[in-house]
């Protein structure tokens, strides 16, 4: 099983609308090959579910998935939020992101956790 992992910004804005069952439930599937798009790259964008509302209300995220120890959820934005989805640009800087991630070992992982770059995500199955 892939430590959960999320960028500082993610972290930021995640931790007022999901809670920790929908994200990890979310990684679990992202392991399993279950997520809406591939973006390339090691990159997917997922539909979180949130507690009542379903898909259709729920939220929108960019994940790294490539890292062979880490699954990393870079960028969210809310369905309900105006616009379309989550921009180009944001995808582009997503994948950027994830890019810088792909290779990193355990170690690295821990650092960037240490350093505040990165926030884990403790998920008890």
């Amino acid at each position: 099983m892939k430590i959960v992992l999320k960028t500082k910004t993610f972290d930021r804005w995640a931790r007022k609308i999901i809670g920790v069952t929908e994200l990890c439930k979310a990684a679990r599937e992202i392991e399993q090959g279950v997520y809406e798009v591939d973006l390339g790259g090691g990159v997917c964008k997922k539909r979180i579910r949130l507690p009542g509302q379903g898909k259709s209300g729920g939220v929108r995220t960019i994940v790294a998935k490539k890292n062979k120890e880490a699954i990393i959820f870079v960028v969210g934005r809310e369905k309900s939020s105006p616009g379309s989805d989550i921009s180009d640009v944001e995808q582009e800087a997503a994948t950027i992101i994830a890019k810088s991630f792909e290779k990193a070992d355990t170690n690295r992982l821990r650092a960037l956790v240490r350093d505040g770059i990165l926030k884990e995500q403790i998920c008890n199955e």
